[in-house]
């Protein structure tokens, strides 16, 4: 079966139509949460831990706001197994940046009643930022670096994942141009 020029056009310009909206509609519905989740893993302080540092360094600029607010959120391992999300945090921490701003916090690591972090111990992190795209990397680590830690940075697009499914989809529909104007089924 033959089509016309137009009619391949109007074809291949539908399907990129309906494709761009369909990914944008993902990408709105992505951004409706409140925070964006940047790491969620593990670390473990040893007998000769004295802290935990973290370190965010911020992106050069900002979309639509002066501050990025990262929430730092740390578990027992064995509690957060048990109950998730509804564990007890034993260390909250709030920290604010600017564009090409570089933040260290030091948490200190011990067994003194005002000791965040104690040692021997394995820990569920949890990093949330309102927006991935302001932050360029950081860590969450040990001070003795003998268990390590976690490295985070922010993506190109804000959704993890995100880009690659546009670019599939965009290769996904120029295959089906492509086979339409060749005349196959």
């Amino acid at each position: 079966m033959q089509f016309s020029k137009v009619t391949t056009a109007v074809v291949a310009l539908s399907l990129i139509t309906i494709g761009l909206v369909g990914f944008a509609a993902i990408g709105a519905a992505q951004e409706e949460t409140d925070l964006d989740e940047i790491e969620n893993s593990t670390i473990e302080t040893t007998a000769n831990t004295s802290y935990v540092e973290l370190d965010i360094e911020f992106a050069e600029e900002f979309t639509n706001t002066d501050t990025e607010n990262v929430d730092l959120t740390v578990f027992d391992e064995t509690e957060y197994n048990e109950s998730g999300d509804a564990a007890e945090p034993v260390l909250e921490a709030a920290v604010a940046g600017s564009p090409n701003e570089t933040v260290t916090n030091e948490y200190t690591v011990g067994t003194a009643t005002d000791d965040p972090l104690e040692p021997e111990t394995e820990y569920r992190v949890i990093i949330e930022t309102e927006n991935a795209d302001h932050i360029v990397s950081g860590y969450f680590e040990p001070d003795d670096e003998a268990v390590g830690g976690v490295s985070f940075g922010g993506s190109a697009d804000g959704s993890p994942g995100f880009g690659a499914a546009v670019a599939v989809a965009a290769i996904a529909v120029a295959g089906v141009v492509t086979r339409v104007r060749s005349g196959g089924a």
